[in-house]
Formats: structure tokens, C-alpha cells, sequence
């Protein structure tokens, strides 16, 4: 019999909508935005229609994603004042000691849940904007009561695997809540691990207290379901980091490390920039985030490390990356006492020393991809450590909060940084390991750059890969639904996430197992009594003929 074939030609394309909801300052618009806008473009270049939505004043993000059809504006977002309050209370938070201190942020963000869920609904509602897939960045927890809600497929992608969900028995601690010098229990002291341990549990109190606060705001919408957590997700995850920075682990299907997501263009230099890295030849670049607030004592401290090293001739030049918000704490008239006499902090800022080069934006991926910069001084925060990764640079890590104070540790466990502590550095300390760095005697910190750099840019491919699941998924959700009814499982979803506890981890196995093993050893122990009991009425049948027998009489002793 001959089958008949009928020819389907390409997949058919589909829009999809990219949220981002995470406020930042302008500056971070490149940086920040670009993990999901990048997967969005590589969908954008298969033909599909690519929509942005995001909070109000944040829609200038798609500048530079011209392939960006819409934008859909969810509501007004954070204050300045209430980012600054938030950013100077993470700066100040010690993550060894509680979760409590950091409530405040989360409260701050979670309080624009309600019209963020209530403006997605009305896209759902609407068969006009209706996307067919979300790609969300991880902090749009909205976008996950959607996906239970109206069973839609999504993809959430964050710089950390997400908390409280594929539990790694064998790290310590929850993603993004680590303590410094935390990798794996290989090697991690007991004291380390039950201090990780000890993070969430501290924080209990705060956390139950948040908990009923959500279950009071959910229900005012309208949701009484708790927010979407399950162990193993049932929506797509991107991972926007590599294995070689990351720690490795097993992974489910929906899950996937595709980072770095870096952008194939970057801002080139801009002139200061240009000029200044083509006059020194051995530069420092210093960057510790957008939001960083450094009181006028860390940058004397940090300054004075720096004189050290020019004076041992270990660097020439230091562009120092710090915006408007970052110097409200700065005092100008702060004086340093060098062998060549005094440096005013005024004077370095305003750009009137040939060495010095301070400015509110700092085109980073130019200045990291320039042969002058011989060390990144960085804040280790997901998309920084990525691109110093990228870019082959070696590091001095400084981790404020959440994944920076891990993505520290993991720089230095590759290699190719030494790390600073935020509370406790000195000028000292940052001059003896810029200098281990800047003469690497050993070559080691180089070789370790060159290494990450390599996997780093074979990562960097697997935007394509994300590109390819969130089509996996969006294919397979159109096909096994009809009429709303169910017809299969996910494709890329494991079947324990279907099944009760008991059975997916073979608890009743083991159940029957035990029960089984246990009365056949309770019935042999009972037969063997039962024997012995009655072992004259066993043996008398054959007395006689073992009497006969001479190895058995020899056996007794019998002559």
C-alpha cells in the first residue's frame, strides 16, 4: 500500500511578546534588557512578530530592537526615591545574618503584581493583542499566574537558577542567597553549609509575614491560588549564565543554561574613551553597578589602592564608571597625599587629571574588548561578569547583593578574579590582589581568562538554542490542544510532574519491598521455630537409617 505525504513547508510564525519588568536607569537598558530581547530577535529574524511589554517610562528600552512591532505599557512603576531607598538598603544588607533586611525591596516590587496582572489579562482578553507565547525576564511573577491561569506557554529567564525550584542536594544555600565562598559541599565545611542552610531559616518569620501579605493582595484580584512554585517547572527557564562560571548540575528539559545572552553589536568608544586608552596602555576599569551608592570612605579606600598600584608602575590609567546617582554620597573636597602631593577627589572627577577618567556612562564592552584594560574591578552582577567573561578579562570582584556575591566566588573558583568583601576591604587588600593579578607570575590568572573567554563565546550561541525551545514549545502547546481540552503531556516535561510523590519516587515500591522482605523473614523465623519446637517429631522417622551411617555416628562422637 503507498502512503500519501503531504508537504507542510516551514513552520507557521507566531507572536510573541517580551516583558520586562524590573525597573533600571537608562544606562542598564542595554545590559539589562538584552537577555530577553536578544532571544527576541533571534525570533524576530525567523519571521515572527516580536512585541514588547514593560512599566511605564521604561518603553525607550527597545531602542536599538527596531524589529519590535508594539509595546505595551503594564503601569507606572517605582519612584526614583523609592528605587534609591531600595538600592541603599541592599547595599547595606548582610545576607549572613537575615532575610529581613532585604523584605523591604521585596515588598516594593510585589506591590505592582495587581496592575501588572490585571493589564495582562486584558491582552489575553483581547484577540487582537493575544500573543501566543510570553518570554518574561524572571522578576514578572504576573506573567507566571498567566501561564496557570489561562495554561499558556511561557518562558522566564533569570541570571541564577530560580529559588525554592530544582533543588541541588549537593549546593548549599538558595540561588542568589549564598554566602560569600559558597560553591558546592565538596569542599565547603560543615559551618558553611549549615549557615547557608540557616539564611532561609532565619528568615522565616519574615517570610510567613510576606506570605500572608501576597494571600491579601492575590485575593483583592480576585486569585486565590497561591503563586506559581512548583520543584520541576512546567514552563520554559533560561538560565543567563555558562557551565564554567556556573555550577554544573542536572537539569530538566524545561530548563536550559543559554548565557551568556550577549548582544552580536556593542556601542563603540566614544571619543574621551577612545583618547584615553589610546595614551595608556595599562588601565584599570572600574564598574560597580548603575545603582551602587559607595559612601565617600569605600571610594577613599578603593583611590588609595589604586595610588598604590600606580606608584609600583602596575597600571598607568583608571576609567572609573559611576552615574549621577552614584556620587551623591561623594565628598569633592577629599584630599589624598601621594610621593607626587596631593589629589583632590574634585579634581579627579571633573576630569582634570591625564590618569584619571571618570564618567556617568561608560561604554563597557568597548572598553573590556580593548587591549589597554588589563583588569575589571566589577560588582560580579549577572550581565558584568558575563561580559568580563566574554571579553577575556581578568577581575577584582566586589559582590554587593543576591547572585553578585555568588557570581563572585565563582569568578575566583575559575580563576580569573580575586575577590573583595564590601564590608571589610581595605586599600591594602585591594593593592595586593590587583598586583597578584596585574604581574601573574604564574600566568594563571591569564590562562584561566583565555579558557572562560572561549567557552564564554560558544555560550554565547545558545541564544539560538533558546530561540529553538521557545519554538519547541510553542508548537507543541497549539497541537495537543483542542477546544480547550487536553489531548498530551508536554513534550519536553518529565512525567513525575504528573504523578503523586509516592510513585514518582517509587515510594511504593520500596513499601511493598519492605513488606515483602519483612514477612518472608518473619515467616522463615517462624517455620525455623516451628522446626526446632517439633524437631523430635522431624528426626524420628529417620534415626534408624542415620544410625547405620558412620559419618553421621562420627559426627556425634559415637564410637
Amino acid at each position: 500500500m503507498k502512503g500519501v505525504f503531504r508537504f507542510l513547508g516551514n513552520p507557521p510564525l507566531r507572536r510573541i511578546t517580551a516583558y520586562i519588568k524590573k525597573p533600571a536607569s537608562v544606562r542598564l537598558q542595554l545590559r539589562k534588557t538584552t537577555p530577553v530581547l536578544e532571544i527576541g530577535r533571534v525570533l524576530s529574524e525567523r519571521g515572527h512578530t516580536i512585541e514588547f511589554a514593560t512599566l511605564d517610562g521604561q518603553e525607550h528600552w527597545i531602542k536599538g530592537y527596531e524589529f519590535i512591532t508594539t509595546v505595551h505599557l503594564l503601569g507606572p512603576g517605582p519612584t526614583e526615591e523609592q528605587l534609591d531607598a531600595h538600592y541603599r538598603q541592599s547595599q547595606k544588607w548582610d545576607m549572613s545574618q537575615s532575610l529581613g533586611g532585604q523584605m523591604g525591596s521585596k515588598y516594593l516590587f510585589d506591590s505592582f503584581w495587581p496592575q501588572t496582572y490585571r493589564r495582562l489579562k486584558e491582552i489575553m482578553d483581547n484577540p487582537s493583542t493575544r500573543p501566543s507565547m510570553m518570554v518574561a525576564d524572571v522578576f514578572a511573577d504576573a506573567v507566571k499566574d498567566i501561564h496557570v491561569e489561562y495554561d499558556f506557554p511561557i518562558a522566564m529567564v533569570g541570571p541564577t537558577f530560580p529559588y525554592l525550584m530544582m533543588p541541588c542536594s549537593y549546593i548549599p544555600g538558595e540561588p542568589g542567597f549564598q554566602l560569600e565562598g559558597t560553591l558546592t559541599s565538596e569542599h565547603a565545611s560543615m559551618w558553611l553549609r549549615i549557615k547557608n542552610e540557616l539564611v532561609i531559616v532565619s528568615g522565616l518569620p519574615a517570610i510567613l509575614k510576606w506570605i500572608l501579605w501576597t494571600k491579601r493582595m492575590r485575593r483583592r484580584d480576585g486569585v486565590y491560588r497561591p503563586p506559581h512554585l512548583p520543584k520541576k517547572p512546567d514552563y520554559l527557564v533560561f538560565v543567563n549564565t555558562f557551565f564554567g562560571m556556573e555550577i554544573p548540575r542536572d537539569v530538566p528539559p524545561l530548563c536550559a543554561v543559554v548565557g551568556p545572552l550577549l548582544g552580536d553589536t556593542y556601542p563603540p568608544l566614544d571619543a574621551d574613551c577612545l583618547r584615553f586608552l589610546s595614551q595608556h596602555k595599562k588601565v584599570i576599569y572600574i564598574a560597580l553597578g548603575t545603582h551602587i551608592i559607595l559612601p565617600n570612605q569605600d571610594v577613599t579606600k578603593i583611590v588609595y589602592g589604586l595610588l598604590r598600584l600606580f606608584e609600583d608602575g602596575l597600571i598607568d590609567g583608571v576609567i572609573w564608571a559611576v552615574g549621577e546617582s552614584g556620587r551623591q554620597d561623594l565628598d569633592p573636597n577629599q584630599e589624598f597625599k601621594t610621593s607626587k602631593g596631593t589629589l583632590k577627589l574634585q579634581d579627579l572627577l571633573n576630569g582634570n587629571h591625564p590618569d584619571w577618567l571618570f564618567s556617568y556612562f561608560a561604554p563597557q564592552r568597548a572598553i573590556l574588548d580593548h587591549a589597554s584594560t588589563k583588569l575589571y574591578f566589577t560588582h560580579g552582577g549577572g550581565s558584568s561578569a558575563n561580559e568580563g567573561a566574554f571579553h577575556g578579562k581578568c577581575m577584582l570582584s566586589m559582590g554587593f547583593f543576591f547572585d553578585q556575591v555568588s557570581n563572585t566566588t565563582r569568578l575566583v573558583a575559575a580563576g580569573v578574579a580575586e575577590s573583595l568583601n564590601k564590608f571589610q576591604f581595605t586599600p591594602g587588600e585591594l593593592y595586593t590582589k590587583a598586583k597578584l593579578i596585574l604581574e601573574d607570575k604564574q600566568g594563571t590568572y591569564h590562562r584561566n581568562a583565555l579558557r572562560l573567554m572561549r567557552i564564554a563565546r560558544v555560550g554565547a550561541r545558545r541564544k539560538y538554542h533558546a530561540a529553538d525551545l521557545v519554538e519547541e514549545v510553542l508548537y507543541d502547546d497549539e497541537l495537543r490542544h483542542i477546544d480547550g481540552k487536553v489531548l498530551l503531556p508536554m513534550h519536553l516535561q518529565t512525567a513525575d510532574m504528573r504523578m503523586p510523590a509516592f510513585k514518582a519516587k517509587n515510594w511504593d515500591l520500596m513499601a511493598i519491598s519492605a513488606v515483602a522482605l519483612t514477612s518472608f523473614a518473619g515467616l522463615a523465623g517462624f517455620a525455623g521455630r516451628l522446626l526446632w519446637t517439633h524437631r523430635a517429631f522431624v528426626t524420628r522417622p529417620i534415626q534408624p537409617f542415620l544410625a547405620t551411617q558412620g559419618w553421621f555416628n562420627s559426627m556425634l562422637g559415637r564410637s
